[in-house]
């Protein structure tokens, strides 16, 4: 027997990729508009951070070319 015609004799409920199958219809009912809302916020956020820990740094020099 090949491959082919034991393909065609397999039970129409049985899945042949169960766990590929499952991470596409995960994926499927994944709320992308609140991911992409999620990600927004956290790019935000470390633009923020990086804002604050810019300044900080220059304070630090200015302070010790003074010094």
């Amino acid at each position: 027997m090949t491959i082919v015609s034991t393909a065609k004799q397999a039970k129409p409920e049985l899945r042949s990729f169960p766990p590929v199958e499952d991470t596409i219809d995960f994926i499927k009912q994944v709320d992308w508009q609140d991911v992409r809302r999620r990600c927004r916020a956290g790019v935000h956020n470390v633009g923020l951070v990086v804002a604050v820990v810019g300044e900080k740094i220059h304070d630090l020099g200015a302070w010790m070319a003074n010094v």
